[in-house]
């Protein structure tokens, strides 16, 4: 009967993964580009086929051999690479993402008079003097205000005033300057776009990668210095991907790309045509290669500037502490781990450096500080983390609360929001601290430094509330080679793509992937944390008979 089961399994996992890899081309029923819908059921398919691929060549008696197996996979990692950049299509024929750019674009080059509240204004003041009479009447009713994160009417006196206070902050160049880098946005997308982009929550990047980002953003703004600067980001992946094959091999690097390309949480709708959006990721991943190859300065360094870039990243290295401490008791050597400490304080102490060269000064980082503390305030809807598990319930993910007729639909869901979130802040805080010492329990058994540092995702679940595009670092769940991980990944990914066509809710859909996230975290630590605690028993019952 084995037997029998493993022949099907030999003759069907190749027919469904040839299938599931072929049938993408045929789904697209509504000519090229690619929309949204025909996107979702083309990695649908791919996840599935991949999925067969993968179960097919772990077989013990596959008929392939070893490199044809391996070629089959790489064929997958492939059309997954294609199927994240959606064949071509991008954002509907479109490469660049002009609401990303508009934001980091404008907000990096023109930082020194923007800082962190101005942006919506100033583009709403240019607006008016590009043209006067061509846009009297026309400009939008209401915008965000980055000063208190609130929508409020462009008419009223207040706005005006912030409006030509932040006029006054520019030369007569560097205004004419933004006023032409501005009209491009506008001229390139409709009203409703711009509109839209005006009601997001601005420009919020830590100054040392806004110093990176000038570096890039000084050309005069056009298709073609967009597109030059989207391409930073794909030169940063594919360098990531090569650093990622040198290190585990192509079987992994194979696996790890295909995970990346059929992301559902992170599609190239996201942050895909963007400007050094993916920094954090490649280095945060680099860093973890160079900890695998036990570089540990470069792995502290490359940790430390994405942590620099996007602060959460730090959370990678509370695995590796945990190992510290375990050699500090155990009385091993600990070279390691200062060199690791060494690299880290050297890019933290690099970005402090550079943050305060961005036209601003050292106060540019208290700026920030307000400013992010302001954009933490603001709940999301495709945020994902531990809070959306405790805090979410059926009339939050059924939109009950939002009212769509407003200039600020979800106020009464943030309002409901905010309170649950004092009221529950005991259960939020007793979670969090529960994982973090079944997390460092896993990590106290493992042996090598980057598997420690891999498993610093389920810190950054439990401790951040991220926006759905970073859970990218899904990337480097094969590097840990556990297959409840990785078959769990896959089935989660293939789980939202049928969610995705269920509901339009993103608090269904993100607050479900929350809860995946965390069903799939403790399946792979709490075998180990328990194992941790049987060796423990195992030493206190042996003590005893060896005295």
């Amino acid at each position: 009967m084995k037997a029998k089961h493993e022949k099907l399994l030999r003759q069907g996992l190749p027919a469904v993964a040839g299938i599931s890899l072929i049938l993408p081309f045929f789904l697209n029923t509504e000519g090229f580009p690619l929309n949204e819908a025909s996107e979702i059921k083309v990695k649908l398919c791919l996840m599935i086929g991949t999925l067969a691929v993968i179960l097919f060549r772990a077989l013990p008696h596959r008929r392939l051999n070893v490199q044809k197996a391996g070629n089959l996979l790489t064929v997958a990692a492939i059309i997954a690479a294609l199927a994240y950049l959606n064949f071509g299509a991008f954002h509907g024929r479109v490469y660049n993402h002009f609401w990303e750019q508009f934001h980091y674009v404008l907000g990096a080059k023109y930082f020194p008079e923007l800082g962190y509240d101005g942006l919506y204004a100033a583009s709403v003041e240019a607006q008016t003097r590009k043209n006067p009479e061509a846009y009297r009447g026309q400009i939008q009713p209401v915008i965000r205000d980055l000063r208190t994160n609130e929508m409020v009417s462009t008419q009223a006196p207040e706005t005006r005033e912030h409006r030509r206070e932040v006029k006054e902050r520019f030369s007569d160049e560097r205004w004419s300057e933004f006023i032409e880098d501005n009209y491009h946005f506008l001229w390139r997308n409709t009203p409703g776009y711009i509109t839209s982009i005006r009601r997001d929550h601005g420009f919020n990047p830590p100054p040392s990668w806004t110093f990176v980002a000038r570096l890039f953003s000084w050309p005069e703004i056009d298709d073609s210095s967009l597109a030059w600067m989207a391409n930073l980001d794909l030169i940063l992946l594919i360098t990531m991907f090569v650093v990622v094959f040198r290190t585990y091999g192509s079987r992994i690097g194979c696996i790890s790309l295909i995970l990346f390309g059929l992301n559902y949480a992170g599609r190239y709708y996201w942050v895909g045509g963007a400007f050094l959006r993916e920094d954090w990721l490649a280095c945060s991943v680099i860093g973890i290669c160079m900890l695998k190859r036990e570089k540990y300065w470069a792995a502290g360094a490359f940790i430390g500037w994405a942590t620099a870039v996007r602060v959460f990243p730090v959370l990678f290295l509370f695995g590796p502490g945990i190992l510290g401490l375990r050699a500090l008791m155990r009385r091993e050597p600990l070279k390691w781990s200062f060199q690791i400490v060494g690299g880290f304080v050297l890019a933290i102490l690099v970005a402090l450096a550079a943050g305060s060269l961005t036209g601003r000064g050292p106060a540019a980082w208290s700026e920030f500080a307000d400013a992010i503390t302001l954009h933490r305030g603001t709940w999301l809807t495709n945020n994902v983390g531990l809070e959306n598990v405790i805090l979410y319930d059926m009339e939050t993910m059924q939109r009950k609360l939002v009212n769509f007729s407003l200039p600020e639909p979800w106020i009464h869901w943030q309002a409901k929001m905010d309170r649950l979130k004092e009221e529950r802040s005991p259960i939020v805080w007793g979670a969090r601290g529960l994982i973090l010492l079944i997390l460092a329990m896993a990590c106290w058994r493992a042996r090598v430094e980057d598997a420690a540092a891999i498993s610093g995702m389920v810190a950054i679940f439990a401790m951040v509330v991220t926006t759905c595009y970073y859970w990218q670092m899904l990337l480097i769940i094969p590097f840990l080679r556990s297959k409840t991980l990785l078959y769990g990944t896959i089935g989660l990914n293939i789980f939202m793509a049928v969610l995705h066509f269920l509901t339009p809710s993103f608090e269904m859909r993100y607050g479900l992937y929350s809860w995946g996230l965390l069903i799939l975290f403790l399946a792979y630590l709490l075998p180990r944390a328990w194992k941790e605690i049987q060796d423990m028993r195992s030493v206190e019952q042996a003590e005893p008979a060896a005295a």
